[in-house]
């Protein structure tokens, strides 16, 4: 399986319409055996999608995304884990452990917020 996390620095971008960088992991067996990190020079939307479906990337995990962009993503069997921040190497362990979860838009200036406790 692959997934795609946008990345600034070690840090997941916040937004990934505008992220410069994009690492693409293989997981095979709970553990990550290959990454590529990708520079992103087109801001194009669909640049980025034809990134993603041809490096046949299953999960994305990104900060903030246009509604758009995600719902494209998800009707081309793209699996979004949206709103989330921190670390990509913490990231990428919460979800190989199926522990990650999207966040939610806050009403306010457009910061993720956790997701509720379920």
């Amino acid at each position: 399986m692959k997934v795609a996390i946008p990345r600034f620095e070690e840090e997941v971008a916040p937004c990934f319409e505008y992220s410069a960088d994009i690492a693409i992991f293989t997981i095979r067996g709970r553990k990550v055996v290959a990454q590529i990190g990708f520079p992103l020079q087109s801001r194009d939307v669909f640049d980025r999608f034809r990134l993603l479906r041809d490096q046949q990337v299953k999960t994305l995990i990104c900060g903030g995304v246009q509604d758009f962009f995600e719902d494209l993503l998800c009707a081309n069997g793209i699996r979004v884990i949206s709103w989330v921040s921190g670390n990509v190497d913490e990231l990428l362990d919460l979800f190989i452990r199926g522990r990650l979860s999207p966040g939610r838009r806050s009403t306010h200036a457009g910061h993720a917020l956790p997701a509720p406790d379920k």
